[in-house]
């Protein structure tokens, strides 16, 4: 049996690699992580709706994705989202399934390094990670300021990406210091893959269920590092219970 630090290595090895060269990135002092310029706002409106109708096509079609337990977060207002990263079009499925609500997608710094895609992120919502310590002041107040306006923020606990992971990966504790922040709710989101049937029959990849979880409210009463360790070790545990009790495609111990 593999041991958590052999795990972490063969992630390593696995990391989704895009192919593509982007350009370096240096975020402004004044960048406005989260845009609220009228012909922005506009023009992200138009965007999203757009996106929403084919990923909703998608969703039905080629991805055989199903969505269930969307009623749990049906009275809540404003929180963070989690969810594990094992699809590049992940975010295309979270984004739509809270609609008609706005979800930010937080995301690397460097990936606003792809052009006309990064452009096209920016406007349906996505948000980067400055790597900067004096921007990331700035990002964490921004989006407390953003939560309190009652809006979602998802963020990717396990970081990077790798395409159909069979296990949930060791998470980071970034979403957490951001939940105890601007105390709100944590939302986890659990994709999990099953064998194609039906008329999906034919597909070569894994249909895709993306499950909502209970709503988990972190002991906001604990010290700021004692409450953010609690909450990551328990999702960490809640997620990985519900990956490896229902997902077809798992990692063997």
């Amino acid at each position: 049996m593999q041991n958590d630090k052999d795990l972490e290595l063969e992630d390593e090895k696995l990391e989704y690699q895009n192919g593509f060269k982007n350009r370096e990135v240096h975020l402004k002092e004044d960048y406005p992580f989260y845009n609220h310029n009228i012909f922005f706002v506009i023009f992200s409106k138009i965007v999203i709706f757009f996106t929403i109708f084919f990923c909703f096509i998608l969703k039905k079609t080629l991805w055989g994705c199903k969505t269930v337990g969307k009623k749990k977060i049906r009275n809540i207002k404003s929180a963070i989202t989690i969810s594990n990263h094992c699809l590049i079009q992940d975010a295309f499925i979270n984004v739509p399934s809270v609609f008609p609500k706005k979800m930010y997608v937080t995301m690397l710094e460097t990936n606003l390094g792809f052009g006309f895609a990064s452009r096209y992120l920016r406007f349906c919502g996505a948000v980067p990670i400055p790597r900067d310590p004096r921007m990331m002041i700035k990002f964490l107040k921004m989006t407390n300021a953003e939560l309190k306006k009652n809006q979602f923020i998802h963020v990717y606990p396990e970081g990077h990406l790798i395409p159909y992971s069979d296990h949930i990966r060791k998470f980071l504790p970034g979403a957490f210091h951001i939940a105890y922040s601007a105390k709100v709710p944590i939302i986890p989101i659990c994709f999990t893959f099953h064998k194609p049937k039906g008329i999906y029959f034919w597909k070569k990849k894994p249909m895709i269920r993306q499950n909502y979880l209970e709503p988990y409210y972190p002991d906001y009463s604990l010290a700021k590092k004692e409450c953010i360790n609690k909450t990551c070790s328990d999702l960490q545990k809640i997620m990985t219970e519900y990956f490896n009790n229902n997902s077809d495609y798992k990692r063997q111990k």
